[in-house]
């Protein structure tokens, strides 16, 4: 049985690996049964939840979103961040606040001096935390699950990736598509790059065909996911697989 949250570390940077499913048991039983991917949103109330969790500002945030796998994926990603938080501080997850910022981005309430990133696929929700909040950071992840191949590379590849990675297993290119989605996230520019401008060849990271300089990239296999993130370059400059 997937434990409900995985706490750990990789390069100096700390991540919280959620499993939803068990979550929802732990923190909403009763409340959100199987099949919280087709279900229209919820209205959720402070006593619905085994323990605070949810700042009131967050709780509004949360019953703003219109669908409820849109709901839980938010529960999720900000259980995992006040998670890392309270490895370091003796606090109440209530307290710990997480909102989004200009960019859309989420990011922690001021006191708190950490760059944080959230990521979801499948039944998981990934946190990443890295102390200062200027520093920047990018988290992507995906489920190791069937996906067109040709139609991805098509949609969100460059013809140079095109090229490299025809026959590339699917392992490889939900690495590189992982890959390219943290450091939109590490730019917190969304959707205003487009995909295929970002190119990952050769173990180097590209923008408009120029190497991303001041970052570095680290992609990591756990069991059936995949995760990518981009970070400031002051650890080291070797890329992790």
């Amino acid at each position: 049985m997937p434990r409900m949250a995985l706490l750990f570390r990789e390069q100096g940077i700390r991540f919280c690996l959620v499993h939803i499913p068990e979550m929802l048991k732990g923190l909403l039983a009763g409340s959100v049964g199987p099949g919280y991917q087709t279900r229209p949103g919820c209205q959720f109330s402070p006593d619905q939840f085994a323990r605070p969790v949810l700042s009131r500002a967050e709780l509004t945030g949360l019953n703003q979103l219109f669908a409820l796998k849109k709901q839980v994926e938010r529960l999720a990603g900000r259980w995992a961040v006040k998670r890392l938080v309270m490895q370091e501080k003796d606090l109440s997850p209530d307290a710990i606040e997480v909102h989004n910022d200009a960019s859309g981005a989420p990011a922690l309430a001021p006191a708190f001096d950490y760059a944080i990133s959230i990521t979801h696929s499948g039944d998981y929700a990934l946190a990443a935390a890295l102390p200062g909040k200027a520093n920047g950071l990018g988290v992507d992840m995906e489920v190791l699950s069937p996906v067109d191949i040709p139609a991805l590379l098509h949609a969100g590849f460059s013809q140079k990736e095109q090229t490299a990675y025809a026959g590339a297993d699917l392992e490889t290119i939900l690495k590189i598509w992982t890959i390219k989605e943290a450091l939109l996230k590490y730019r917190q520019t969304g959707l205003k790059t487009p995909v295929k401008k970002i190119e990952w060849l050769d173990e180097t990271l590209y923008e408009n065909h120029i190497p991303v300089d001041g970052v570095r990239v680290n992609s990591y296999h756990r069991d059936n996911i995949i995760f990518s993130v981009v970070s400031p370059d002051f650890f080291s400059t070797k890329s992790s697989e």
